[in-house]
């Protein structure tokens, strides 16, 4: 938590940058939902979505191997997702 003071003074720049130029502020704040889910994508998450994608393609394919090979790579991306390499 920031001083009063310090908070005081960041309302009174946020004040002056929405007077001086509204665009930019509001573009400052704004977010959209495709930002927020890019900002919260990573590399692992993108593999998992992009396996599952091709999972469903491959099941409207009818291509049984493909609709497993896909399904599992993107459960073990899934799952993991917590686990850390440490390399000593």
């Amino acid at each position: 938590m920031l001083p009063r003071d310090e908070r005081r003074r960041l309302r009174e720049i946020e004040q002056q940058l929405i007077g001086d130029d509204p665009k930019l502020a509001r573009r400052l704040t704004e977010t959209s939902l495709w930002r927020r889910l890019w900002a919260l994508m990573s590399l692992r998450m993108a593999l998992v979505v992009f396996s599952a994608v091709i999972a469903v393609v491959c099941l409207f394919l009818g291509e049984g191997g493909g609709v497993l090979s896909a399904g599992v790579l993107a459960a073990i991306a899934f799952l993991s997702r917590t686990w850390q390499i440490r390399l000593e």
